[in-house]
């Protein structure tokens, strides 16, 4: 889709012009729109944050108007009902400072870093990242009720983007029938811990067979990038993609805390890394945690169930 980001002063106020008859405007979500507006929303969301979305009524015409923030800016994005969009308008700059932050000393910009700073080369199939060690023979099993997920470091390597990465299977079964399989690709920079995420074989399950293979992806085929899994030394506040597959995959997570105390039936973890993960494709928004030593212990209701 080719879009416009600037706009004439003439054409600006044209714009601005159809944007001042708002009429009945509600706030809803982005599955709530119809699906060549969510495509449109997804492609404006790359590298950027959702802020809300107004349904109205323009000139007698449905539109959407979205605001998302990027690079410290406020955009307001209008979009008609077949997706294509009316208006892109700069507005207001945004303070990148969380509330109650300090004006000096380091901060974190709002939107999510989605280009990483890092040598393939420095890439290696097996890694020891505290939070997510990739080494053959590790396995966690979480429940939720009878429901269960698997998770386990196999011996298998293969080559993704031009990078040897490992493979991390999760297992996940729904009232004792297995409801999903995939093969996740993770390789480890070297020289910092960062562990990347180079994509995944997924297989749905129904009956026992597999259905689809829906939300698969690796980095390098069909504009698909490699993100950031968990970085070596998490810091709060920092977000960035972990995986960067336009219209398939694009979860993204924001470091909330480097420092919870998670109780599972397997025990009390300390110092855990509590994820916040959402992704411009839905409006779900999902928790983990990671115990250092250990790996995930929490994925939303998801507990670890056996000491590993």
């Amino acid at each position: 889709m080719s879009m416009k980001t600037t706009l004439g002063a003439a054409l600006s106020a044209g714009f601005l012009g159809w944007a001042a008859q708002v009429h009945g405007a509600e706030k809803v979500t982005v599955v709530q729109t119809p699906p060549a507006v969510q495509q449109t929303i997804k492609a404006e969301l790359v590298g950027a944050t959702l802020e809300d979305i107004a349904k109205g009524q323009r000139h007698g015409k449905t539109v959407y108007e979205t605001d998302v923030i990027r690079d410290g800016y406020k955009w307001e994005v209008v979009i008609a009902e077949d997706g294509h969009i009316v208006s892109k308008t700069k507005e207001e700059a945004v303070d990148p400072r969380p509330a109650g932050r300090p004006e000096h000393g380091p901060t974190k910009t709002l939107g999510w870093r989605e280009t990483f700073s890092v040598r393939k080369s420095d890439l290696g199939p097996r890694g020891n990242n505290p939070w997510l060690t990739i080494q053959p023979g590790r396995v966690l099993r979480l429940r939720k009720g009878i429901d269960a997920l698997t998770v386990s470091i196999l011996d298998d390597t293969l080559t993704v983007d031009g990078v040897t990465v490992g493979v991390l299977e999760e297992r996940e079964t729904k009232d004792g029938k297995l409801a999903e399989i995939s093969r996740n690709f993770f390789a480890t920079d070297n020289n910092t811990g960062d562990v990347y995420y180079f994509g995944e074989d997924v297989d749905n399950y129904k009956d026992g067979q597999i259905v689809d293979h829906e939300s698969a992806w690796r980095s390098g085929e069909k504009s698909a990038r490699f993100g950031l899994m968990i970085p070596g030394r998490p810091e709060v506040g920092d977000k960035f993609y972990q995986e960067l597959a336009p219209k398939v995959a694009m979860d993204r997570v924001e470091i909330v805390s480097t420092d919870e105390t998670v109780r599972t039936p397997a025990g009390t973890f300390a110092h855990c890394v509590h994820l916040k993960e959402t992704t411009p494709l839905e409006g779900d928004i999902s928790h983990k945690w990671y115990a250092p030593g250990v790996g995930i212990v929490k994925d939303d209701d998801f507990e670890l169930a056996e000491k590993p």
